[in-house]
């Protein structure tokens, strides 16, 4: 539990960083636009208006970034500890990105294609022996077959 919740936590300040410096470049981009060229865009604004609209945007990035933290802290906690479906950061950018294949991908792989073909050998040997047994059971089936009816024969005669 401790784990998860650290995680959790780690992830939400983490979520909030990410909106703080997004709030940080799109304040940046609208002062330039403001400034440059004033009389075209219409953004003149005063110095108390621009530190309120600042305050507010701060604010609601940082609530924004904190739920959106605490969301993915708890999505990729799932995917990766309690489904084992991710092996991690690190794996994704070796096997995907480089296109090199782990260590553990390639023995993973042989391993499976030795199961593979321990089962088809053992499959390809069933079927011999379900083959010979069915011979012997038809043998055996005409041969009790003959005999009574043999059998038979030789009471009513």
């Amino acid at each position: 539990m401790a784990k998860k919740s650290f995680y959790v936590f780690l992830s939400a300040i983490l979520g909030v960083l990410l909106f703080l410096v997004l709030h940080r470049i799109i304040i940046f981009i609208y002062l330039l636009l403001s400034y440059e060229d004033y009389q075209t865009f219409g953004m003149n604004l005063t110095y108390l208006q621009y530190l309120a609209l600042d305050y507010i945007t701060l604010t609601l990035a940082m609530f924004g970034g904190l739920w959106y933290g605490i969301w993915l802290g708890l999505y990729w906690y799932e995917k990766v500890y309690e489904e084992g479906s991710h092996k991690g950061f690190v794996h994704h950018l070796a096997a995907n990105l480089w296109g090199r294949k782990t260590y553990s991908d390639t023995k993973l792989e042989h391993k499976l294609n030795a199961a593979k073909e321990k089962m088809e050998k053992g499959l390809w040997e069933m079927e011999g022996l379900v083959k010979g047994a069915e011979l012997k059971v038809n043998k055996t089936i005409k041969k009790t077959i003959v005999r009574k009816s043999v059998s038979r024969k030789s009471k009513t005669v």
